[in-house]
């Protein structure tokens, strides 16, 4: 099975990319889509929907995993994420890929066994299960988490 990890954001969005098999991860791709926070919001949210049609194009995924919407303490914020979540989903749905959705700290509890744990332990742990070496960014790194998470947990409750 391969998933298609997102984390959504109007300036930069993280995408991870893992294979599963069995209880084995193989990363296949990882990295950011950098949108330009000076162009309009649309057009951010239309290069954002084009370059996940391009990732499921080149990458086949079975099914396609983000963070559900979350209501902190900048509701404008959140707001425009969701906008950012609306365009992966509906890009997902085009291309008759099942999407899941998972919060944030059940991503954090499945990978860590903490619920609050910071990015750091997340991606920590995302490079343990995936043997990279390297370093990987943020946002690509909290992707990853998001596609390893359904793999693990959310692919067994949701087929």
């Amino acid at each position: 099975m391969i998933i298609l990890g997102i984390d959504p954001g109007l300036r930069k969005t993280g995408f991870g990319i893992v294979e599963k098999r069995g209880q084995e991860y193989r990363l296949i791709n990882a990295g950011v889509i950098r949108l330009d926070k000076l162009s309009d919001l649309h057009d951010r949210l239309l290069k954002l929907f084009f370059e996940i049609e391009n990732l499921i194009k080149e990458f086949n995924p079975n099914c396609i995993s983000l963070e559900k919407a979350f209501v902190g303490k900048n509701a404008r914020s959140a707001f425009m994420i969701g906008e950012a979540r609306a365009v992966c989903i509906v890009a997902g749905r085009k291309a008759n890929l099942p999407v899941y959705e998972y919060p944030t700290r059940s991503i954090k509890q499945g990978l860590t066994g903490f619920g609050g744990a910071e990015k750091k332990s997340v991606k920590h742990m995302v490079k343990v299960i995936l043997k990279i070496n390297g370093e990987i960014s943020d946002d690509a790194s909290d992707a990853l988490a998001i596609a390893i998470f359904h793999g693990n947990i959310g692919y067994n409750r949701n087929s």
